[in-house]
């Protein structure tokens, strides 16, 4: 089974496989997010969910803390879906 996540600004649409995270369906469909670990500890791929559900997966309680979490955020390199999903990512929109 897979889900649809929208990432704005940009409005850009990406699948994710049932237990893929966010950030590696991303990645593989050529769509950039910001990350540097990739293991959940330094926060770089922060997201806030807007819309659907999300499992947070293996986030450090540092690089996310409690109130984050209840706020919606998720770290996009542990975040599986559990829905479809809206995010709001970090990155700039460039008209060029």
């Amino acid at each position: 089974m897979s889900y649809t996540v929208t990432i704005e600004p940009t409005g850009e649409q990406i699948d994710v496989e049932e237990g893929q995270t966010i950030l590696q369906a991303a990645l593989r469909q050529g769509v950039w997010l910001p990350f540097a670990c990739g293991h959940g500890t330094c926060a770089t791929c922060k997201v806030q969910v807007l819309e659907g559900e999300v499992e947070i997966g293996a986030a450090s309680p540092f690089a996310l803390m409690d109130i984050e979490r209840e706020e919606g955020k998720v770290l996009a390199c542990c975040a599986t879906v559990q829905s479809d999903v809206t995010i709001e990512a970090d990155i700039d929109v460039d008209p060029d």
